[in-house]
Parts: C-alpha cells; sequence; structure tokens
C-alpha cells in the first residue's frame, strides 16, 4: 500500500488556499498551512477538515511534501530563509508553483538541507478567496507542468493525479516562454475583451450591452477553436481578404487611442500570417492587408 504523504501549504492565498482544500477533498488527512500571517493562516485552515496551522519552520519540519505557495518575488527568499532555520528533513520534496520561475531557485535548500527540489505549475486561474465559485473548484482537471528533481517529480506527479489533474513534463529552460503563453492565453484575453467592450461603448452602447452582445461570439470562438483548432476557426475580414473593411476599421481607429491601434495592428498582421497557413488569402492579398495595418499604428 503507497504510504500517505504529509504536504505542508507555505502561503495561504487563494492558491494554496485552494489545493489545501482540494487536497483534503482527495482524502489526504495530514495537511500543514502556514505563512507569516497568521489570520490568514488560520482562515485557510478552518476550510480544511484537520488541518493545522502551524509556524513556518515546524509545518515544514512535520511534511514529507512541502509546497510554496507563495508570490514569485518572495520564492527564493523564503527557501534561503527556511534553510538557514533548518525547517527541512534530509529527503523533503520541496516544490513552488511559480509558472515563470524553475526550480533552481530553491537550491540553497537542495545544497544545505539535502531536499529534492522541483517547480509544479498548474495552468489554471484561481479565483479570490472571497469569489463565489470556490478555488479549489478548479484544481481537479488542471494541467500541470513540472520539472526538477527526479524523486521530487515522481512524488508530485502522485499528488497531482490524486488531485484530478494531468502531469506534463517541461524543461527548466522552457519555463518563460511557456509561462509567456499562458499570459497571452488567460491574462491578455481580459485585456482584449477590455479593449473591445471598450471600442463598442465608443460606438455608443452600453458596457452592459456591449459584453452580453461579445459574449456568445467570444464562447462560440473558443468552442470552435476547442474543435478545429485556430487555424479552421479563423473567420472575419482578413481571413475573407476584405481589404476594404479593413481600410474602413483604420480610418474609425484614427479616434481611437495608441493602445487600441497598436493592439489592433499587431493582432491584424499575426491574423494575415494565421490566414495564409490557413490557405485563405494568397499573398498578394496578405501584402495589401499589411499595408493598411501598418498604417493604423
Amino acid at each position: 500500500m503507497t504510504k500517505q504523504h504529509s504536504l505542508a501549504i507555505i502561503g495561504p492565498g487563494k492558491v494554496g488556499t485552494a489545493i489545501a482544500v482540494a487536497a483534503s477533498k482527495a482524502g489526504f488527512t495530514d495537511i500543514t498551512i502556514a505563512g507569516r500571517d497568521i489570520d490568514k493562516v488560520h482562515a485557510a485552515a478552518q476550510k480544511v477538515p484537520g488541518s493545522k496551522g502551524r509556524r513556518i519552520t515546524e509545518a515544514a519540519h512535520h511534511a514529507d511534501i512541502v509546497l510554496l505557495t507563495v508570490s514569485d518575488s518572495e520564492i527564493e527568499l523564503v527557501c534561503k530563509q527556511m534553510t538557514e532555520e533548518l525547517a527541512f528533513k534530509k529527503g523533503t520534496v520541496l516544490a513552488h508553483l511559480s509558472g515563470a520561475l524553475d526550480s533552481s531557485v530553491l537550491k540553497q535548500a537542495k545544497e544545505e538541507s539535502g531536499v529534492y527540489i522541483a517547480s509544479a505549475h498548474p495552468m489554471q486561474t484561481f479565483p479570490s478567496l472571497d469569489a463565489e465559485t470556490p478555488g479549489e473548484a478548479a484544481v481537479p482537471g488542471a494541467y500541470w507542468f513540472l520539472e526538477g528533481d527526479a524523486e521530487a517529480v515522481v512524488v508530485l506527479s502522485e499528488l497531482i493525479e490524486k488531485l484530478g489533474g494531468t502531469v506534463n513534463a517541461i524543461t527548466s529552460e522552457g519555463k518563460a516562454i511557456y509561462h509567456a503563453a499562458s499570459v497571452v492565453a488567460c491574462n491578455y484575453l481580459s485585456t482584449l475583451m477590455d479593449t473591445a467592450i471598450g471600442m463598442m461603448k465608443q460606438s455608443n452602447v452600453d458596457e452592459d450591452v456591449a459584453w452580453k452582445a461579445l459574449k456568445p461570439l467570444v464562447f462560440g470562438t473558443l468552442n470552435n477553436i476547442d474543435q478545429m483548432g485556430p487555424e479552421a476557426a479563423l473567420t472575419g475580414p482578413i481571413e475573407r481578404g476584405d481589404v476594404e473593411t479593413i481600410t474602413k476599421h483604420r480610418h474609425a481607429l484614427d479616434a481611437m487611442s495608441v493602445h487600441e491601434r497598436g493592439l489592433y495592428s499587431a493582432l491584424g498582421l499575426r491574423t494575415v500570417q494565421l490566414a495564409m497557413r490557413k490557405g485563405a488569402i494568397d499573398a498578394t492579398v496578405a501584402e495589401k492587408l499589411n499595408v493598411e495595418l501598418k498604417q493604423i499604428f
């Protein structure tokens, strides 16, 4: 029978709390939550049946798996402080959940305490602690990307599978561009929607109506991408080679800020490439579109 690992969550924010609750629901019974803000630690522990709120050093020393769910800027510093306070047992699995950083930021703990280190990033967005939908609902089904010591990857893979996640390997060299991809898909989608709503408001459409009108278009596009991929799902004036419409857009965008114009131009130029790859337009039409799009910004 596989031994059930003890788990310490260092950082009782939205991600750490969500994973602690999800681990409890997955059957983990030895969960400790720790952090500098005692009130947040106790608030998180109250959401996890049977969990304990402890001091950081005590929590780490007790656990087989230590997850640092603090902000990226704090990971190396927290690891350094914990190492100097002799928080880790030899053979402990220590991982952070940053998407941009690799496991090397934990090397001091590996060299001085004999822990196995890794980075384990869930490609998922987690709601705030006071959101209507609980954060733990985002954990099952998430794709996790792991790199680090083989011993740590094995243990973390078992943990993630028990949480209902899917494990994928990634190289330390690939983490930054991988994280940039997730930022484009997640964070920039919010920016894109805000921009589209702002442009609708510029045409005297109420903000509430603007989103309600755009929503089925957005979700329909995402569904098409899911079913066919982005190339086959591409529609619109660039895909049709409609230079005249892009020219009208160019003139209309004169009233918008440099940010809207720059975004439309950059995405349009990238869309021309996608339309050519699809075979929807030829090089001659693509050049005409590019000329119009470059004049916008």
